[in-house]
């Protein structure tokens, strides 16, 4: 396509803007908001559906949508999420943190783990951040790759059509690669063999996120099958799934993308008719990458024990009862999260004496961590749009390496019938114009 003499003159604009932001020795701001231009956003769009059938926005089918911005954040912004998620794995590494009693079917055999996941340690993470005014403020962490691939490939995309010299795309290095991405992955899911994978969901063809299936798929290098957990079967002590009519293929590495919360309480694992296998039985040959017990070992059940200033108040509800219904503890100052939860599972955003005593009768106390809420920064952008930003760090780890890959989630606030402000960040909230997951970009502080 030619490019108008108007977006060449934009684009190169906003690249000496860009320039002139980022290289002076201390950044006027520590996070900004760049809108993508047309030209460049719709190619974005076209390479992610082209490449991996991402759907964008609900006007085409898709259930997330591309922001038509990215964010922009400084090195030692980023360093310091990097060094609050350091010391959340280091506390969880040495079991600092408390233990908790898995759920039933959620146990593991030692057979079937990686050597990695046997030392308490998790392979992926999805650390989430909300832009307050002043600082950092983690919303939620759980031991997912949500879309890495994903990520790292728009960051790279946008990165090179802005050519921006002073950013890079991986938060814990500034000068990995593509090639060191596949790589760590390459080990985590195939093993020093790079055997092929097996990936399962429930419900794979209705998944917002499976278009991160198709990138992993694609641009892996080592075979991935998609299968959904309704082909699986166990048969003479091995894992199957069911490749043609009578046929089957044994699996041997199972990469797990399957959210315990679905499995639960929307199919009722382990005891529903559709799961055909079990994560607590042992299997001969075959090794569980991101078991699900990692999700509920590393997740919001955690929240309460964590001292860092970028953890605002949390409690567990069960000991906070008697401080919400005598006033001490203000309903509206609180969200309430399921510690099972995900992709806003039994979140109360607006929790009521009501709601508590609901909980208190159906005996569910202790399902719940008590956070208290946060006021995220309000961004006014050039659409004439309020918008509000939570960052995403995601993580992967082996012995040897550690990659990390940035994304944000561009959302709304609302005023609630209370006075409250009610944030609205989750993809079913903002799959709308102006808003949706986002690129990211990390800025040195100097040449």
């Amino acid at each position: 396509m030619v490019q108008s003499q108007y977006e060449w003159l934009v684009i190169n604009c906003q690249f000496y803007q860009l320039k002139y932001i980022c290289t002076t020795k201390k950044m006027k701001n520590k996070i900004f908001l760049q809108r993508i231009p047309e030209r460049i956003y719709t190619e974005a769009v076209n390479l992610l559906r082209d490449e991996y059938r991402f759907l964008n926005g609900i006007e085409n089918g898709g259930r997330m949508r591309l922001a038509n911005y990215f964010v922009g954040i400084s090195q030692p912004l980023a360093d310091e999420f990097i060094a609050f998620i350091n010391n959340v794995v280091a506390q969880i590494k040495n079991h600092d943190l408390p233990g908790i009693a898995l759920p039933e079917g959620f146990g593991s055999q030692a057979e079937n783990l990686t050597d990695f996941e046997k030392t308490n340690r998790f392979s992926f993470g999805s650390f989430d951040m909300a832009v307050t005014e002043d600082s950092l403020q983690n919303i939620e962490f759980q031991a997912i790759a949500t879309y890495p691939f994903t990520a790292a490939k728009i960051n790279q995309f946008i990165k090179n059509k802005l050519n921006l010299p002073n950013a890079y795309i991986f938060a814990n290095d500034k000068k990995a690669t593509w090639d060191n991405l596949i790589s760590i992955y390459q080990t985590i899911l195939g093993g020093k063999d790079k055997m092929p994978i097996v990936l399962i969901d429930r419900n794979v063809k209705k998944q917002k996120t499976n278009f991160e299936f198709y990138a992993i798929q694609k641009d892996l290098g080592i075979p991935v099958t998609i299968v959904d957990i309704e082909d699986i079967f166990e048969k003479d002590e091995m894992l199957f799934y069911k490749i043609a009519t009578n046929k089957k293929q044994k699996i041997e590495r199972l990469y797990n993308r399957v959210l315990p919360s679905e499995a639960i309480y929307e199919d009722h694992y382990p005891t529903a008719s559709t799961w055909r296998f079990r994560y607590d039985k042992p299997y001969k040959n075959l090794k569980f990458i991101n078991h699900p017990r990692k999700l509920f070992e590393v997740s919001k059940r955690l929240l309460p024990y964590l001292h860092h200033p970028f953890n605002p108040p949390a409690f567990e509800l069960k000991n906070t009862v008697s401080e919400f219904l005598n006033g001490s503890l203000s309903y509206v100052d609180y969200v309430w999260k399921h510690k099972e939860g995900a992709a806003g599972f039994n979140l109360i955003l607006s929790p009521t004496e009501a709601i508590l005593k609901e909980l208190i009768a159906e005996n569910k106390l202790s399902d719940y961590v008590v956070q208290r809420k946060v006021n995220y920064k309000i961004f006014q952008t050039d659409d004439g749009l309020e918008k509000i930003v939570e960052l995403r760090f995601m993580t992967a780890y082996t012995t040897e390496a550690t990659n990390i890959i940035p994304m944000a989630r561009i959302g709304h606030c609302v005023k609630q019938e209370n006075g409250s402000m009610a944030y609205k960040i989750h993809f079913g909230d903002n799959n709308r114009l102006g808003y949706g997951f986002a690129p990211v970009m990390i800025f040195s502080e100097y040449n």
